[in-house]
């Protein structure tokens, strides 16, 4: 069964300010698509008038309950915002914030189609909103688009390679995209409602399990001991229920262990002969993760213990709104920011 469009959710990060210390690991408030100020506040008069830089942290979540992967993600601005100021887009990490950012993240953004471009153009014309973004670079993947909307089955919409050497030249803030070899367009495009954006290429949007240690004597799980990570019976994710997180489960004797989050603190207790271990997760009902019962072996011991990593199934992406000084107030000004990708 593919991933459905509404198991793609956008979610926010656990702070959300106008400070430093914005950003950090996903948290389980959801936002709400189309609806008014679900990632940026309005601009008051005086930030109109003085001009500001503001960031927020979104996760792209692949919700799915059959724990599906996204193949090949494509993330892009799909459309600018139609007012003076102008949103872009880079990615994050699990768990930055923004003290974190250093001001030369690689910027990704959209512009417009500058002349009619025909079927078999190998370059293109795009109007952007500011050169400084440097918003195409050589080698980006771009989507070409006049649908009227990310969700529209009419138009037309294609994905090209820039060409990795000579891919973008400047006039101002015009850029000429000239694409790879042997690529060129497949349908015709009107200035007049053809959008162009660069796309981030993150891997596969999935839950995923890593840096597996820990210390005992004489106790194994899949056949081994903790410094060699399981292969065959190995820790079950869930695409709702895992979070950014490191758990370290401690053996309080030869049965029984508790596990704790480096960020969460405990969540409760297992033991060796009481069944899978699927500490819950309360913002979703499922579990964090889940340990087979099946993998333990050997002899454990009070004091000794297993530690692991667990990374959700999403990617996060930072906003950046740039409002220049002087900027125009309007009240419909949006901006459409989207995903797409393939599942099995």
């Amino acid at each position: 069964m593919p991933i459905q469009t509404s198991e793609l959710r956008f979610y926010k990060s656990t702070t959300v300010s106008d400070t430093t210390s914005n950003g950090g690991r996903i948290s389980a408030n959801e936002i709400a698509d189309g609806v008014k100020n679900n990632v940026w506040p309005d601009v008051p008069q005086g930030e109109r008038l003085a001009g500001s830089t503001k960031y927020r942290k979104v996760f792209f979540k692949v919700a799915n309950d059959a724990d599906i992967k996204l193949i090949d993600p494509r993330i892009y601005v799909e459309t600018a915002t139609p007012g003076d100021d102008r949103i872009l887009i880079f990615p994050g990490t699990q768990t930055d914030t923004q003290g974190m950012l250093t001001g030369s993240e690689r910027l990704y953004g959209a512009g417009t189609l500058d002349a009619n471009a025909s079927i078999g153009a190998t370059s293109i014309d795009v109007n952007t909103e500011s050169a400084t973004d440097a918003i195409f670079q050589n080698g980006d993947l771009i989507r070409i688009s006049d649908q009227d909307h990310v969700d529209d089955a009419s138009g037309n919409v294609e994905f090209i390679r820039l060409a990795s050497s000579g891919g973008v030249t400047w006039n101002g803030d015009k850029a000429t995209l000239t694409f790879e070899a042997g690529q060129s367009l497949q349908s015709a495009y009107a200035s007049s409602n053809t959008r162009v954006a660069s796309v981030i290429e993150p891997e596969d949007i999935e839950a995923t399990w890593g840096s597996w240690t820990g210390s005992t004597v004489a106790g194994t799980y899949d056949g081994s001991g903790p410094t060699i990570a399981p292969t065959n019976i190995i820790p079950i994710l869930d695409s709702i229920g895992s979070i950014e997180q490191t758990w370290t489960l401690t053996f309080s004797d030869a049965n029984s262990f508790s596990c704790v989050g480096d960020m969460l603190g405990s969540v409760g207790s297992g033991s060796l002969s009481g069944g899978d271990f699927a500490p819950n997760n309360p913002d979703f009902s499922r579990p964090y993760f889940t340990l087979p019962v099946a993998g333990w072996g050997g002899a454990w011991s009070s004091g000794e213990t297993i530690t692991f990593k667990t990374h959700p199934a999403a990617v996060p992406i930072w906003w950046k709104r740039i409002v220049p000084a002087g900027a125009n107030s309007l009240s419909a000004d949006k901006v459409v920011v989207a995903i797409t990708g393939e599942s099995a």
